[in-house]
């Protein structure tokens, strides 16, 4: 009895994950809708608003928002549909590695890092919320150019591609600045004084600059690849190893 009690409303739980993660959203708008939505639902796991997934998903939201009202400005970006493209296709790499993952698959090794880490008690809110920018950056936003640019029919990675995707990471570099801001105002009290805050503290636009510029240079290979199935899985592989082994250290660093 015991032990089906504590087993159903984690079902109950997943289960509502996924009747939320079943339809795709197709514009910024929808894809802030369903991060709000998924957000009570992923806090009423066990450890509540601190849950590893609720932390990242509040910066999400305010990203995704945030990219929402700057696309409506025409001075913003050069390409407004590229930006909103990418947005999206960013958000459903994050949807559909959550809903492979509620619904006992196996997603990509760099955000299992971050759902496996709801189970460490000794990891904070800032420490989940940094690893699932490290998925989302690190392994996601390469991937996702590739798609944008193909479905958009663009012949290649140019330099408005490239103006607008330095400048859409502009967006998520000044929500990492805010990082302990957002998730205090969530969670009702100040978070400071991990050790990953002080190593932080004042780099994230550093930070996020050299993944950004990596991430572009992995998908022009990328794009050099898509006639190259095999060869375009093995390196998709090999990212998403490389960010796992990030996501790993900073909860590790976390759990210091």
């Amino acid at each position: 009895m015991t032990v089906m009690t504590d087993k159903a409303p984690v079902s109950q739980r997943a289960r509502s994950l996924a009747q939320l993660l079943a339809i795709t959203p197709d514009d910024v708008p929808g894809v802030v809708d369903l991060l709000r939505r998924l957000q009570p639902v992923l806090e009423s796991g066990p450890r509540g608003t601190e849950d590893s997934v609720a932390c990242f998903t509040v910066l999400y939201e305010r990203i995704a928002t945030d990219v929402h009202e700057q696309v409506q400005d025409p001075d913003r970006f050069r390409d407004p549909e590229f930006v909103s493209r990418l947005a999206v296709e960013l958000a459903r790499r994050y949807f559909a590695a959550l809903r492979t993952f509620v619904t006992g698959g196996r997603p990509p090794r760099a955000w299992a890092v971050l759902f496996d880490g709801r189970r460490d008690a000794a990891v904070g809110p800032l420490e989940f919320a940094v690893c699932g920018v490290n998925a989302h950056v690190n392994l996601d936003l390469a991937p996702a150019v590739v798609r944008t640019c193909t479905v958009l029919g663009r012949r290649g990675l140019g330099s408005t591609e490239h103006h607008d995707f330095q400048e859409l990471g502009a967006v998520f570099t000044s929500h990492l600045c805010r990082l302990a801001e957002h998730l205090g105002a969530r969670l009702g009290r100040e978070i400071g004084g991990t050790y990953l805050e002080r190593l932080l503290d004042g780099a994230p636009s550093l930070t996020v600059v050299v993944a950004r510029d990596a991430a572009w240079r992995c998908a022009e290979h990328l794009w050099g690849l898509r006639s190259r199935p095999a060869e375009y899985d093995r390196e998709c592989e090999a990212i998403d190893w490389r960010a796992a082994m990030m996501g790993r250290g900073v909860l590790s660093i976390g759990a210091l």
